[in-house]
């Protein structure tokens, strides 16, 4: 006989499969964790959509009169740097934005945003604001100047 054949081995012995359940404290308390997370994160979000609301209005208001409102072009120029200054008011101090206007206002617009070239047409803007007139110029183009104002609320402070 050989070593070999003397050497018998019996099976294995296997441990029993442990069963997955979440009936330990500790998946309880991942879960609570997990909603608690859910909960302050949804009240994060719903708090900035509220806080956010004020900008929604004024581009819609400023899309609906480009888009469907045959203003003249002075009033459309005057209506965007009202709501302009409306969403100013919301975002800064009330003191320092409500006493601006002429040049200081639209460099104060193109202080907050770094694409902006409210200045630029600052002799338009004067007269559609204060005559109530607008004067032709090449340089000017009411759908991009409405672009501008709707990309300065969406992105000032």
């Amino acid at each position: 006989m050989s070593q070999d054949e003397n050497i018998k081995l019996n099976p294995l012995i296997e441990a029993d499969p442990i069963p997955f359940t979440m009936d330990t404290i500790g998946w309880k308390i991942m879960f609570v964790m997990l909603l608690i997370l859910i909960v302050y994160l949804s009240y994060r979000y719903y708090v900035k959509y509220k806080r956010n609301a004020y900008r929604r209005e004024a581009i819609f208001e400023i899309q609906s009169m480009i888009n469907g409102n045959p203003n003249t072009t002075a009033s459309s120029i005057s209506q965007i740097m009202f709501l302009l200054k409306q969403t100013a008011l919301e975002s800064y101090d009330r003191k320092k934005v409500a006493s601006l206007e002429g040049e200081k206002w639209l460099t104060f617009l193109d202080s907050k945003l770094n694409q902006t070239g409210f200045i630029k047409h600052h002799d338009v803007i004067s007269s559609a604001i204060y005559k109530n007139e607008f004067n032709d110029t090449n340089s000017f183009n009411l759908k991009s100047f409405s672009n501008m104002s709707i990309n300065w609320i969406k992105k000032h402070a």
